[in-house]
C-alpha cells in the first residue's frame, strides 16, 4: 500500500509536460534556403565584428588610433602618412597581430606617447628588448629606438581600399550599422518569400471568402450556381449545410405558422370586443 501511495505522489508531483510546438511548414524554395545559409554564415561574422568593435569602443580604441586595442591579439588601426610608400600607402588600414618577439625588416605599430606609428625594424638588441626603427622614406638619422613593451604588434596585412570602411565601422555609428546589417542577414529569407507568401496568404482568403458564400447559397436553398462550384464542397461541409439549411426553413414555417395563429387570436378578440360593445348600448 505505501508504494502504491508513493507511485501516486509521485505522479501527481511530476511538473506538467510541455505540449509539442506545432511544425509549420516550410515553403522555402532551394535558391533562397541556400541565400538563407549564406546569410546566416555572413550574420555571425557581422555579429562577431560588432562585439569586436564594441571591445575596442569600450577600451577607449578606434576614432582617432590614439590608444590601440588588442582583440585576440589582433588589432587595426589606421595611417594618414606617406612615410613607408611604397609598401604602405598614405590613408591606408593597417592591421596587426602580437608576436613573442619582432625580427629585422619587419614593420611594426608602436606607442611614441602620442600617436601609434607604423615603422620598419632596422636593428635589434642583443637581449631583444630595444629595437631600432625607421621610416621607408625617412633618412637614417632619423631612426628612434623604442623598447619592445611598446610594440602593439607586427602588421600582416594592410588595404587602402578598406580604409574608408574602416573610417565608419570604428565608431559607434560604424555599431549600429552592423547590428542593422546582421538583422537583415538573418531575416533575408522572410524578405525574399514575402511577396510570395503574401500571394499565398491572399489566396487563402479568397478561397474562404467563395467558400462562405457558397455555404450561405446552400443554407438559403439558392440552385442557381455552377456544378463545378458545387462540387468544391467538401461532403461533410454540403450536409452540414443541408441539414441548416433544412432546419431554418423549418423555423421560417413555424414563425409563419404562428403568425397565422396570432392573427386569428386578433381578430376573435375584436369580435369579442365589439359583442360586448353592442351589448352595453342596448
Amino acid at each position: 500500500m505505501s508504494n502504491e501511495k508513493n507511485r501516486n505522489s509521485r505522479k501527481r508531483n511530476m511538473p506538467p509536460t510541455r505540449p509539442k510546438r506545432k511544425k509549420f511548414e516550410d515553403d522555402r524554395t532551394p535558391a533562397v534556403k541556400k541565400v538563407d545559409r549564406v546569410c546566416k554564415v555572413l550574420a555571425i561574422i557581422v555579429t562577431l565584428m560588432f562585439f569586436a568593435n564594441v571591445h575596442v569602443l569600450v577600451r577607449g580604441g578606434g576614432y582617432d588610433d590614439t590608444k590601440i586595442v588588442t582583440v585576440f591579439g589582433f588589432a587595426s588601426s589606421k595611417i594618414e602618412s606617406s612615410i613607408m610608400e611604397p609598401e604602405i600607402k598614405a590613408k591606408s588600414a593597417v592591421f596587426t597581430k602580437v608576436e613573442r618577439n619582432y625580427e629585422k625588416g619587419e614593420m611594426v605599430q608602436y606607442f611614441d606617447g602620442e600617436y601609434n606609428p607604423v615603422r620598419r625594424i632596422t636593428d635589434v638588441s642583443a637581449d631583444g628588448e630595444t629595437y631600432t626603427v625607421l621610416g621607408d622614406n625617412e633618412a637614417a638619422s632619423e631612426a628612434v629606438e623604442i623598447k619592445a613593451e611598446d610594440i602593439s604588434g607586427k602588421v600582416f596585412f594592410t588595404s587602402e581600399a578598406l580604409y574608408g570602411f574602416m573610417k565608419v565601422y570604428t565608431t559607434a555609428l560604424g555599431a549600429a550599422i552592423t547590428v542593422v546589417i546582421s538583422f537583415l542577414l538573418l531575416m533575408m529569407s522572410d524578405i525574399l518569400m514575402y511577396r510570395k507568401r503574401k500571394a499565398k496568404l491572399q489566396e487563402k482568403r479568397e478561397a474562404k471568402a467563395r467558400k462562405e458564400a457558397r455555404k450561405l447559397k446552400v443554407r438559403q436553398g439558392l440552385e442557381g450556381e455552377q456544378p463545378t462550384e458545387v462540387e468544391e464542397l467538401n461532403p461533410i461541409e454540403k450536409r452540414q449545410a443541408e441539414r441548416q439549411a433544412k432546419l431554418e426553413k423549418e423555423r421560417a414555417e413555424i414563425a409563419a405558422e404562428m403568425r397565422q395563429i396570432q392573427k386569428k387570436m386578433r381578430a376573435e378578440e375584436e369580435e369579442l370586443k365589439r359583442g360586448k360593445g353592442k351589448r352595453g348600448k342596448k
